[in-house]
């Protein structure tokens, strides 16, 4: 990624899907009285909107391209703070939760890092190190309360969804 409009639409992109994910992620584990881990996803998605602020204030004045979902460069088939879909259930514990939060941060961290080090364009490689180091700090984060939290297995429900056939 060679120039700084196309690296900042994508980080947009990263950054809104990561502020969504956190908010969803948070309003089920709300439904599931699972508020602490609630609290601290309502905060993930705080800081991802204040990186996408940031990324916006670099944006002013600067024409980005409108990529369609299938011109995006990321690592897989979609935006790398998007946790694997199939990995969500609505019996999972907090750990679970934690673990789904941890993989989309990595996956994010994982993006800028390899930014950083592929670019030619010299200014887009140290914008990609500065969200390093935030990505960086949420990983950590989700790291130290993911060692604190207790991998209890799966909610019990005792009246689980049953699809009419």
């Amino acid at each position: 990624m060679n120039s700084m409009e196309l690296f900042l639409a994508h980080a947009l992109r990263l950054e809104e899907d990561s502020a969504i994910n956190y908010d969803e992620m948070a309003d089920a584990l709300e439904v599931h009285h699972k508020g602490e881990v609630s609290r601290l996803f309502r905060k993930m998605a705080h800081y991802s909107r204040l990186h996408l602020a940031e990324v916006e204030r670099r944006a002013a004045g600067l024409s980005l391209p409108r990529l369609k979902a299938w011109e995006y460069q990321w690592p897989g088939d979609d935006s790398p703070e998007n946790a694997p879909a199939g990995e969500a259930d609505y019996a999972m514990n907090e750990h679970d939760a934690l673990i789904l939060a941890l993989k989309g941060e990595q996956g994010a961290l994982a993006f800028y890092a390899s930014v950083a080090e592929a670019s030619s364009d010299a200014a887009v490689a140290a914008l990609a190190k500065e969200f390093v180091a935030e990505e960086s700090e949420h990983v950590a984060l989700l790291e130290e309360r993911l060692a604190k939290t207790p991998d209890t297995g799966p909610e019990h429900d005792p009246d689980p969804p049953v699809a009419a056939g």
